[in-house]
């Protein structure tokens, strides 16, 4: 005879035909736009939280996801006081890093808890993982970095960031140097974590340019002998600002060619322009030539 504490009611049927009935994917793409940052680019947690309760009003109890990918600078914090005089870039690389990470944890730790915890709950329940690009600045120093956010645990697991700048950004870029912190192992599955430009090693264009013996190849060399021998399956890139799907062509076609490993890839999307003259391509085309395997997009 069952007791009353035995009784399986209607909405705990349901419950459990929700979960068996999940859809496993991949990654989710939360696509962002100008409209969720203000003329500084600093962001409206208001227009951000709004993404995200989209994506959970669409994809909860339909869609399970393994990791939540976002764009470079997603979120963004000052340098503490400590660092806003004067800073070698060189003594930042080698000193400082840690004191940034802290930094930007402080910003990632308020971003999610002012979510609610309704929404958290939510969150931790449609997915795993949830990379966030954020960055840093000073009166003249700033730093890119991607945190690889645990949701069930509820806090950063692995610190990465741009080791690649472009020309103009080698003078006040502090740059990661710590090459191995771009591969991490989750759900049994290698995972390559990129910076915005650092996919920009593996374009042949790109590497055309650069001298033979100067520290842009030999810093692309290190880190292609690193990706044949981790040999990712999912590779996650986090640029600032995507309108064209041709920006990151070159970059994508060339890594897939060294590591035939990869099953899926994604570049996180803002989709905006940077500079005066760029054009805004059809987002559905941005999207298709920025993605391959099983990536489902926000947007």
């Amino acid at each position: 005879m069952k007791t009353k504490s035995d009784k399986i009611t209607a909405n705990d049927v349901k419950k459990d035909e929700a979960i068996h009935h999940l859809i496993n994917h991949k990654i989710a793409r939360l696509v962002v736009t100008d409209k969720q940052y203000d003329k500084n680019g600093n962001p409206i947690f208001s227009k951000l939280e709004k993404i995200i309760e989209k994506f959970l009003s669409k994809e909860y109890g339909h869609n399970h996801f393994e990791i939540i990918l976002t764009p470079g600078g997603f979120l963004n914090f000052d340098f503490p006081d400590t660092l806003l005089r004067k800073l070698d870039i060189e003594n930042a690389e080698n000193n400082n890093v840690k004191l940034l990470q802290k930094e930007a944890n402080s910003v990632i730790i308020n971003f999610f808890k002012k979510l609610g915890p309704t929404n958290m709950k939510k969150l931790k329940e449609i997915a795993d993982f949830f990379t966030i690009g954020i960055d840093g600045y000073s009166n003249n120093k700033s730093i890119e970095l991607v945190a690889i956010y645990n949701l069930k645990k509820e806090k950063v697991i692995q610190w990465t960031g741009k080791f690649y700048p472009t020309e103009r950004q080698k003078r006040y870029l502090i740059r990661i140097n710590d090459l191995s912190s771009h591969f991490i192992e989750v759900n049994n599955q290698k995972i390559l974590i990129l910076g915005c430009h650092d996919l920009n090693v593996f374009s042949h264009r790109g590497q055309a340019n650069a001298k033979p013996n100067g520290w842009r190849r030999q810093l692309a060399d290190e880190f292609k002998k690193l990706c044949i021998k981790n040999k990712p399956e999912i590779v996650l890139q986090h640029p600032h600002n995507t309108y064209s799907p041709r920006i990151w062509l070159l970059g994508w076609s060339g890594l897939v060619n060294l590591c035939p490993s990869i099953k899926h890839y994604a570049s996180g999307i803002n989709y905006s322009i940077l500079n005066e003259g760029d054009v805004l391509r059809p987002i559905e085309k941005v999207l298709k030539q920025t993605r391959r395997g099983d990536v489902i997009d926000i947007y």
